[in-house]
C-alpha cells in the first residue's frame, strides 16, 4: 500500500510543477518575438503616434546618407526596406519556432529558431557595419551587444537540456500564478502611466511653443521631444499674431558642431526686425 501511494504521488507532483528548462525557452522565444515585433512597428509608424513613441528612422538614415554625400531619398527608402525585411523574417521565424515549441515538435522548433537567430545576426551585423560607416559609435555599441546576446540565446536554447544545474529547477503552479498576478499588476501600472503620459504630453505634437527672448531681435524656441511639424508651424503663426510689429528675417537652428549629440528636441532661432 505504501508503494502504491508513493507511485500516485509522483504524477501529482509533476502535474503541479513546470520544468525550468522549458520556462527559460519560453522566455527566450517570447523576448525575441516581442523584440522584432516592436522593431517592425517602429519602422511602420515612426515618430510620435497615439500611445506609441517611435523614432523617425527615415530622418535618421537621411541624415546619415547626407553626411557621406548620398542625399537621395531613394537610397534611404532602399535601406529601410532591407532593414524591415530582415526584421520581419526574424519575427516570422521566431514566431514559428514558438508555435512548434508549443506543439512539442523539437526538430521544427530548432530549425525555425536557428533561422530566426541567423536573420537576427545578419540584421545586427548589417546595423553594425552601417554604424561604423556613419560613425555612430553609440548605436554601434548597442548593436554589437545585441549580436552577442543573440549568439548567447542560441547557445542557451540548444544546450540548456544538457546543463545538470537545471535538472531540479522547477516552478510550482502556485508560484507561477503568483508571479503572473505580480506581472499583470506591473503591466496595469505601466499601461496606466502610458495613458497618463499620452493625456498630458501628446498635445505637445501640435502645441505652439512659447518663445524665449534673447535680445531685442533674437528669439529662441525649444521644442519638446514629441513636437512635430505642426508644432513648428503653430509656433511661428502664434509668434506673428503676438508680435504684429515684428517681421521675421531668418529662421535657423544651432550650428552643425552643436548637433553632434542627440538632444531632446529641436531648437530654432528667429532673427527679427521692426516693420
Amino acid at each position: 500500500m505504501a508503494e502504491i501511494l508513493k507511485l500516485d504521488d509522483k504524477p501529482q507532483a509533476k502535474h503541479n510543477t513546470i520544468i525550468g528548462k522549458d520556462l527559460i525557452k519560453h522566455f527566450i522565444l517570447i523576448f525575441w518575438i516581442l523584440f522584432w515585433l516592436f522593431n517592425v512597428i517602429d519602422k511602420m509608424l515612426g515618430g510620435a503616434q497615439f500611445l506609441f513613441v517611435g523614432k523617425d528612422r527615415f530622418a535618421q538614415l537621411q541624415r546619415y546618407f547626407d553626411a557621406i554625400g548620398l542625399s537621395s531619398p531613394v537610397i534611404t527608402d532602399i535601406a529601410l526596406i532591407i532593414t524591415a525585411g530582415l526584421e520581419i523574417f526574424a519575427f516570422i521565424f521566431f514566431t514559428g519556432s514558438f508555435i512548434y515549441f508549443k506543439k512539442q515538435d523539437i526538430a521544427a522548433t530548432r530549425s525555425w529558431f536557428f533561422m530566426g537567430i541567423n536573420f537576427s545576426l545578419i540584421t545586427f551585423t548589417y546595423f553594425s557595419v552601417g554604424d561604423q560607416v556613419f560613425g555612430d559609435h553609440i548605436e554601434l555599441l548597442e548593436h554589437v551587444l545585441f549580436w552577442f546576446i543573440t549568439l548567447l540565446s542560441w547557445i542557451i536554447f540548444i544546450r540548456i537540456d544538457t546543463i545538470q544545474h537545471f535538472d531540479h529547477f522547477i516552478i510550482s503552479k502556485k508560484q507561477l500564478k503568483l508571479s503572473s498576478i505580480f506581472s499583470i499588476g506591473i503591466a496595469i501600472i505601466i499601461i496606466a502611466s502610458i495613458f497618463w503620459h499620452n493625456h498630458n504630453s501628446f498635445i505637445e505634437r501640435t502645441q505652439a511653443v512659447q518663445p524665449i527672448k534673447i535680445t531685442d531681435n533674437l528669439y529662441k524656441f525649444k521644442f519638446p521631444f514629441l513636437a512635430g511639424s505642426k508644432a513648428f508651424e503653430n509656433s511661428i503663426a502664434k509668434f506673428k499674431v503676438d508680435n504684429p510689429k515684428l517681421s521675421i528675417n531668418y529662421i535657423y537652428t544651432a550650428p552643425p558642431p552643436l548637433k553632434l549629440a542627440e538632444s531632446e528636441g529641436l531648437i530654432i532661432y528667429l532673427q527679427t526686425e521692426m516693420k
